[in-house]
Order: C-alpha cells, then structure tokens, then sequence
C-alpha cells in the first residue's frame, strides 16, 4: 500500500474537484491549445463571460491555471508543470498523479 501525505492527497482531491465539471473540462482544453483570455474563451465556449470567470478562479486556485496581464486584459494559460504535448495536436495535462489526454 501506498502512503502518502495529507498535504499531497489534498492536492490531489482539489485539482480532480476542479476538473469535474464539464465546462472547466472544456476550458482546459482550450488552454491547452493556446493562452486566451477571458472574451477570448466566452465566445470559443459560447458562455456568460461571468461563468467563464467563476470557472477559471476556480483552476487558478487549484494551480491547474496560471494568468498573467498583457495590456487590459489578463491571459489565461495551463500551469507549466501541467502542460505536455505529443505529437501533432494531441495535448496531455499531467497531474503527476494521473494524465488526461486531449
């Protein structure tokens, strides 16, 4: 049997949380492809720009979104330690504990 921390099982439990919800899940792979920032990510999503902001706090604070500003807005993109490629346009988000592929 494995152990492991608290402190890294409740990480783990806060980035899966994140990632139950269809729209995150649609966001991320949006992310995965390109930094967007929020209009950008409405209009490709077709939702309300407040849901889509509700949605990314939630992934910034489970450190699966980091955001940076360019001008007015702010720019959204995957957490570099979550973001790999494989070949072509196939995309993974890497956990470190688990590995969805897009």
């Amino acid at each position: 049997m494995i152990k492991h921390s608290s402190r890294f099982h409740n990480e783990w439990l806060i980035k899966l949380k994140a990632l139950s919800d269809e729209n995150r899940i649609q966001i991320i792979h949006e992310l995965l492809k390109n930094e967007l920032s929020v209009s950008q990510l409405a209009n490709i999503l077709r939702l309300r720009i407040y849901n889509i902001s509700k949605h990314l706090k939630i992934l910034e604070i489970s450190g699966l979104v980091s955001q940076r500003k360019k001008g007015n807005f702010r720019m959204y993109r995957i957490a570099t330690n979550h973001k790999s490629y494989l070949n072509g346009n196939d995309y993974i988000l890497d956990l470190g504990f688990c590995k969805f592929n897009f």
